[in-house]
């Protein structure tokens, strides 16, 4: 071989070797950072330098992983000198194509399909406000789903500018307006303000986004009246309030009532008054009552079962719906419980014509008679014999294909799906911005933070992306120094 194709021979074998220590160290970095965001940790840390004895989560976790694997190490120790992917703008751009992936799957199990939108705002620690959004759809299983789709961080919370920072985020993905047939907000003025609150911005617009006003805000305001009615419940939250004012201002006195329990609760074991147990007698913290703080009344409630059946009745039904589940929809005329006892064909007919773009006149007659087919035909299916919940019957239906014979029928399911009944979800997604935002971490940018609250919320979707296709879309971003 002559002197050149050696040199050419080493300058190859040279390359190659780059690409492979490129690639593991790649690959190492996004597992770490895989880990950090699954338990929404920070990845900083205060020094970061060589000599620091705690160089953060991210680094720390790294050199852990060198220490354990002498793969990672030999190619930490190979890479070459200009190699950054340990860099702060290096991991933000992981992050970001790492939710991207995330979010990518959620709309492509959307597809096509009509769906509604929960929004709420709330402050973080760095007193911005941010406003959340989560989709409630029915995917192509049958199954009723609702994710975190984003944070948008508005200047000004009036209905207008929430109604652009929605529509905004939506195009990002391709989503628009018009295919939303359902919104779900608490019972802010901004949010169901008759004239120009956001839901009226949006029926404007698509007059078929019906608007639910969260079943659970709604619940709540009712238990509080009822606790008002009651001079003695009144009385004793008043005690209660109190007694928070008076205890939790003082370690001290939060000490001598701890201890006061503690020799009551030992008294009343020895006594075989209360018993002992995994769970039981375990201490409490004292919570201020509030009318809109879900179950700050609801314990004292409980007291009135009898003199307010139907109130439980609802309070009932609105804890199995926490996440809005199928089970919101009991009482539906396709219900198929009991083999469709409550089936009224007349109403459902009736529930068509109230989305008249997607039930024309001759797709109601036609619906009317899938209607009469469909019940005779689950009817006398096993498969159909012991569903719970309209949404057990949108999976069923897809299952046995039978949404394809009755495409109509499954339609109008789908639309009484999609309808959401309280706003847990979106809510759901400011206790998780605590915990990824905190006191700490409160320089956060409002892109990383959305992006953090992505892959932490949806875990699950993001358990399920491989590490090639992040690496694929971190690639993508802009141009790198390497590709394989």
């Amino acid at each position: 071989m002559r002197p050149k194709q050696h040199i050419t021979a080493a300058i190859e074998k040279q390359s190659e070797q780059a690409k492979k220590n490129y690639q593991i160290h790649l690959t190492a970095t996004i597992d770490c950072i895989r880990f950090l965001l699954r338990q929404g940790l920070a990845f900083r840390g205060n020094d970061e330098t060589d000599d620091s004895v705690n160089q953060g989560n991210f680094l720390e976790l790294l050199n852990f992983l060198a220490q354990h694997n002498e793969e990672i190490d030999r190619a930490f120790k190979n890479a070459r000198g200009n190699l950054k992917l340990i860099a702060p703008s290096i991991q933000k751009d992981i992050v970001r194509a790492a939710a991207s992936e995330t979010t990518k799957v959620i709309v492509d199990d959307l597809g096509d399909e009509l769906f509604a939108v929960l929004v709420d705002e709330a402050r973080d620690i760095s007193i911005k406000e941010q406003m959340s959004v989560c989709l409630r759809y029915v995917n192509k299983e049958g199954q009723v789903r609702e994710h975190f789709l984003g944070l948008v961080h508005v200047s000004n919370t009036n209905a207008l500018s929430l109604k652009l920072a929605l529509e905004s985020l939506l195009e990002t993905y391709n989503l628009s307006l018009s295919r939303v047939c359902g919104q779900g907000y608490d019972g802010a003025s901004n949010m169901q303000g008759e004239f120009n609150g956001l839901k009226t911005l949006i029926l404007k617009e698509n007059s078929y986004a019906f608007y639910v006003h969260c079943f659970a805000h709604q619940l709540q305001l009712a238990l509080v009246t009822v606790a008002k009615k009651q001079v003695e419940i009144a009385l004793l939250f008043n005690l209660l309030t109190n007694l928070c004012n008076v205890v939790g201002a003082s370690c001290k006195r939060r000490d001598m009532l701890r201890d006061s329990q503690m020799t009551k609760t030992i008294e009343a074991l020895k006594s075989g008054e209360i018993s002992s147990g995994h769970g039981l007698n375990q201490e409490t913290a004292l919570k201020r009552a509030g009318d809109t703080r879900w179950g700050s009344h609801y314990e004292t409630i409980l007291r009135l079962i009898s003199l307010f059946p139907s109130v439980v009745n609802v309070l009932e039904y609105v804890e199995e719906d926490g996440n809005n589940s199928e089970q919101r929809a009991e009482a539906s005329c396709l219900n198929p419980r009991h083999s469709f006892f409550a089936f009224d064909k007349e109403k459902l007919i009736q529930l068509a014509q109230f989305y008249p773009l997607e039930f024309s006149s001759t797709q109601l007659l036609a619906l009317d008679s899938q209607l009469e087919n469909f019940i005779l035909d689950v009817r006398s299916d096993d498969h159909f014999s012991d569903l719970n919940g309209i949404g057990a019957l949108s999976q069923k239906l897809v299952e046995t294909r039978k949404n394809i014979v009755y495409p109509l029928v499954f339609l109008l399911l789908k639309l009484a799906l999609v309808l959401p009944v309280a706003t847990a979800s979106v809510e759901r997604t400011f206790s998780a911005m605590n915990i990824i935002k905190s006191r700490l971490r409160n320089r956060m940018g409002d892109e990383f933070l959305n992006d953090c609250l992505v892959t932490y919320i949806e875990r699950e979707t993001f358990d399920c992306i491989d590490n090639e296709k992040i690496i694929q879309s971190f690639q993508n971003m802009k141009p790198r120094r390497m590709e394989f």
